[in-house]
């Protein structure tokens, strides 16, 4: 009797993707642009490290529904709100949206697609802006 190929294929191909799954690796940058991929239920890079000043946010959707982006600001009491100034106009799947420039003193920011339950599927990110 003999064994397929296919389980030790699927093996390894699992084996490869592991790895990738929930980095939390923190992409720093002292660039003043940040560009972001957004996919269904993900941003990339998700955790994002910049000095504080002038950013210019360039999005692409890549995945096959639509999506946005907000930077939301952390609050004392550890919960985030959206100031207008800071999204990313909805896009549909292949757009880039018009890039937005902000000001960004330091803290803590959260990275997230406003479109229904996106954020609880995972589509959210963080942005460290510190010296």
């Amino acid at each position: 009797m003999s064994r397929s190929p296919l389980p030790l294929a699927a093996l390894a191909a699992l084996a490869l993707a592991l790895p990738g799954c929930g980095e939390s690796d923190v992409l720093r940058t002292e660039r003043p642009i940040v560009r972001l991929t957004l996919d269904e239920y993900r941003i990339v890079p998700q955790n994002i490290s910049i000095p504080p000043g002038r950013i210019k946010l360039v999005v692409r959707n890549a995945g096959r529904l639509t999506h946005n982006v907000v930077i939301q600001d952390e609050r004392s009491n550890g919960t985030f709100v959206e100031l207008p100034d800071r999204r990313v106009a909805t896009m549909q799947p292949g757009q880039t949206a018009m890039p937005i420039k902000v000001d960004l003193t330091p803290g803590t920011y959260r990275l997230v697609c406003t479109i229904a339950n996106h954020d609880d599927l995972g589509q959210f990110g963080t942005l460290e802006v510190k010296r």
